[in-house]
């Protein structure tokens, strides 16, 4: 995963873990650099447990395929014709 832009990092770091922007100017570079690896790391598990959550909602839901739906009508009301 590229590392994301400075001042992205910056932002992120500012909302999220509540940096101050001045603080974050007067770091060393190597300091910087490591925040930012912590961050793309820290954002890429948030992605793959979001992306889990979505996976295991749509294990979860019912099949909504209207064409199975119609078929399913269709038959049921087969049974009920006199």
């Amino acid at each position: 995963m590229p590392l994301i832009s400075i001042l992205e990092t910056k932002l992120i770091l500012q909302e999220k873990y509540h940096c101050n922007e001045f603080a974050i100017d007067l770091w060393p570079y190597w300091m910087f650099e490591e925040y930012i690896k912590i961050v793309n790391r820290l954002a890429e598990k948030e992605e793959q447990q979001r992306k889990k959550q979505e996976k295991d909602q749509q294990q979860n839901m019912p099949n909504m395929n209207t064409s199975s739906m119609m078929n399913s009508f269709s038959s049921m009301a087969n049974k009920f014709k006199p």
